[in-house]
């Protein structure tokens, strides 16, 4: 059968496809062109795009050619042992150009190094990332826990200070984002949007700087500033806290006006039982519906021995089970901290955000 579909596919995609390709090609050939032609246009479609395409996991589809290929500019080194070669892809094309700046003036070539730095314009398809992961995304963490019920802010307040200092250091910022990304889909694309917006501002201000997180921001400033992009570091720095300011305004406003049940409210909260996260010897000792949440969570898929396999992705808890018929309705999942509840036929599914690794971890020592 896999072989009779495969022909069958294969000979449709062989009419479709290549219309569909030929207007990827076009897209990238736009964007590797639109340095003039779409110098703001071009990197918000670009940022707006790839953090959408982040879900499906496809983003890399974008950011790994924009990265390291022509369809993130080419440029050729003008000094030093490499003088001749051409780069491809942002990375390597801020450090040449940076690398040029710097011995242009060292050598006193001054009307060089102000050419090379009216002529290119590095990091229009990056900077805007640094901004979501230093500002926006920051502010979106903070309205997130401020939002937090009240009563368990301090339970939360480790694993949101964790999360944004890992995201603010390294640049990764899925960590961020599966927070909200299911349970608050409308926040999440107004994020995308506004991500769009912080690449859009390369092609309007000075922005050229370019790092994978701010650990190696920080290791790169003394280069920046021999090269002579002082003040576009003191525009990332407003543009960070002007974004921030906004990321948490919109989502404080939208987390509450339209109830969405981020972590810490409205039911999307970590094991209740204990103030303190409780060892495999207390879950075991604590069984029953008075126990644990990873013994509550077995009893609803039916008890121990209706399990076959417990695992779990980023976001879901994934278990199958030997009758489906014994699992728990949607509600009372739910009731236990669920988002949503998906069975087909013996594979369950509960979707519990980033805490799903968690609780798998928990169910299986336990089993």
């Amino acid at each position: 059968m896999v072989i009779a579909y495969s022909v069958v596919i294969s000979l449709v995609l062989s009419v479709i496809w290549p219309l569909i390709q030929s207007g990827i090609n076009a897209f990238g050939v736009w964007i590797a062109n639109s340095s003039e032609t779409s110098p703001v246009l071009a990197p918000f479609i670009y940022g707006t795009l790839e953090r959408l395409l982040l879900p499906f996991g496809l983003h890399h589809m974008l950011t790994i050619p924009m990265n390291y290929t022509s369809f993130g500019g080419e440029y050729l080194i003008q000094t030093g042992a490499s003088a001749g070669t051409m780069v491809y892809g942002q990375d390597p094309l801020w450090l040449a150009w940076v690398t040029d700046l710097i011995n242009f003036k060292d050598a006193g070539n001054m009307a060089a190094a102000e050419n090379l730095m009216a002529t290119v314009i590095p990091a229009r398809f990056k900077v805007g990332q640094m901004i979501g992961a230093t500002g926006l995304l920051m502010g979106v963490a903070l309205a997130m826990y401020r939002r937090v019920d009240p009563d368990k802010r301090k339970r939360y307040r480790s694993m949101f200070i964790s999360t944004t200092l890992a995201v603010f250091l390294t640049g990764v910022t899925e960590p961020i984002e599966f927070m909200f990304m299911f349970c608050a889909l409308p926040l999440y694309i107004v994020y995308a949007i506004l991500q769009g917006c912080a690449f859009a501002l390369a092609g309007i201000v000075d922005l050229r700087l370019h790092s994978f997180g701010n650990l190696e921001f920080l290791t790169r400033v003394p280069m920046s500033l021999k090269a002579g992009l002082g003040g576009d570091i003191i525009n990332f720095i407003i543009a960070c806290v002007v974004f921030l300011g906004i990321g948490f305004a919109v989502a404080y406003f939208m987390i509450g006006k339209m109830k969405f049940a981020t972590p810490g409210r409205l039911g999307n909260y970590n094991d209740e039982s204990a103030e303190e996260p409780a060892t495999v010897a207390q879950q075991n000792a604590a069984a029953g519906k008075e126990g644990c949440q990873a013994e509550r969570i077995i009893a609803l898929l039916g008890g121990r021995e209706n399990i076959t396999l417990v695992d779990a992705c980023m976001t879901r808890l994934r278990v199958t089970v030997k009758d489906a018929a014994k699992v728990a309705d949607k509600d009372a999942w739910k009731a236990e901290g669920a988002m949503s509840l998906l069975v087909k036929g013996n594979g369950i599914q509960a979707v519990y955000g980033p805490k799903a690794d968690v609780i798998k971890s928990d169910i299986n020592d336990i089993l």
